[in-house]
């Protein structure tokens, strides 16, 4: 991914937080198969590890295990017209931020499918296995678990680009931040909270 200094978001904490923010990720591998699926972030001290599934009638999976890949994060995105900016002369661009993340996969064992799945819920709905967590739904889970495959992508590299108009003087930050609030786009007004959320030095 091509990153210029001005855009690029190189603290670990933050990546790892976007990912667990923005967790469906599109994975490709080297044959250009590409798979949309949600991954969670698993760390251990150093050691960084995305854990997913895809469906086993999915033909990617056949060659997931041991193969190089790449998973994108995608956040926030919008386009940002010239018009919104405070200076002259200015040219249409996208606003976006995403992470990258290489490194290689492997296939799970059952008993590991089925501990990522438990984490797969505890992360997006806690209340649901406990109040789910009886024999008819564990009887009807362990018949699904046979239609997934559980992969873990063994992480080697991360870039994060934040790419909001940094380099922009005030006055331009400011028409691109009155742009996106006057369009009533969902991604346009998404994208104008995570600059503010995050500081990117545009005001209200």
């Amino acid at each position: 991914m091509f990153v210029p200094a001005a855009f690029a978001f190189t603290e670990r904490s933050e990546q790892l937080a976007f990912m667990r923010e923005y967790p469906f990720a599109v994975l490709t591998t080297n044959d250009l198969q590409a798979t949309h699926l949600p991954l969670l972030v698993n760390t251990q001290g150093d050691s960084l590890t995305l854990l997913g599934h895809v469906a086993r009638g999915n033909p990617h999976w056949r060659k997931l295990n041991n193969t190089p890949a790449l998973a994108v994060f995608s956040g926030p995105h919008a386009y940002i017209s010239p018009q919104w900016y405070a200076s002259e002369p200015n040219v249409p661009t996208w606003n976006y931020v995403a992470v990258h993340a290489k490194g290689t996969l492997h296939i799970m064992s059952e008993d590991a499918l089925l501990a990522a799945m438990d984490e797969l819920m505890a992360t997006f709905e806690p209340d649901f296995i406990q109040q789910e967590a009886g024999d008819a739904y564990n009887g009807y889970r362990q018949k699904l678990l046979k239609g997934i495959v559980g992969i873990t992508l063994q992480v080697e590299s991360v870039q994060g680009v934040r790419k909001l108009g940094q380099h922009k003087n005030q006055a331009d930050r400011a028409g691109v931040c009155t742009g996106l609030k006057s369009t009533s786009n969902f991604e346009s007004l998404a994208l104008l909270e995570y600059m503010q959320r995050h500081n990117i030095g545009y005001a209200e």
